[in-house]
């Protein structure tokens, strides 16, 4: 039945894509907002093998650069080039040579991935309280990653007003729905009679 876990849950991937255009801001919080795809590929990490995650990473990877690739047909942006940074940010960032290369995203999440597969006996234990927190530290690292790869690009580190609101935010609504997705993979599994094995990058651990 792996394979139709590892089927289903690329499904509920390419959907989260959609889900997430009608998403809502919090406007208050500097435009932050669940960013459903990465926190169902970190939750999905708990889960799947090791091959099937950098697989998802790929997948995750490159419809998210897709997603958010400058287009400028009269020199000006027309969509985000992150959910970090937006409006005249993001402007600068095009102007002045910030502009992310396609693929660095599935580096990023093939790199969260693995550390997420670390904690793989936990989820299939039934312990959630760290994989929750981590699925948080992954967003934050992704996040803090992309603003300073883009920083470095412009050549200036300009911390706007608002960049550590919008991380905090972003994180804690990735804690907040990760709970919900990782009982909905736990159920999936249990539906398809399919098991987490630790084999592989796994952390092994003695708890009770």
């Amino acid at each position: 039945m792996t394979f139709v876990y590892n089927l289903i849950v690329v499904v509920l991937l390419a959907l989260s894509f959609g889900v997430q255009e009608f998403i809502p801001a919090i406007e208050f919080a500097n435009h932050a907002r669940v960013m459903l795809p990465p926190v169902l590929f970190f939750s999905a990490s708990l889960t799947v093998s090791f091959p099937m995650m950098l697989f998802l990473a790929l997948f995750t990877g490159l419809v998210w650069d897709a997603r958010h690739l400058p287009y400028k047909p009269d020199e000006r942006p027309a969509v985000e080039i992150s959910e970090l940074v937006r409006e005249n940010h993001v402007e600068r960032a095009s102007t002045s040579g910030g502009v992310l290369p396609v693929g660095y995203s599935m580096f990023l999440f093939g790199v969260t991935g693995t550390l997420m597969q670390g904690i793989r006996p936990l989820f299939k234990r039934g312990r959630w309280e760290l994989p929750v927190l981590m699925v948080g530290v992954a967003t934050l690292l992704c996040l803090l990653v992309e603003f300073l790869m883009m920083s470095f690009l412009r050549g200036s580190f300009e911390f706007h007003p608002g960049l550590w609101t919008k991380l905090v935010t972003n994180t804690l609504l990735a804690m907040l729905v990760s709970p919900l997705l990782l009982f909905m993979l736990h159920t999936l599994a249990r539906l398809v009679h399919y098991e987490v094995r630790n084999e592989g990058l796994v952390y092994r651990f003695y708890g009770g």
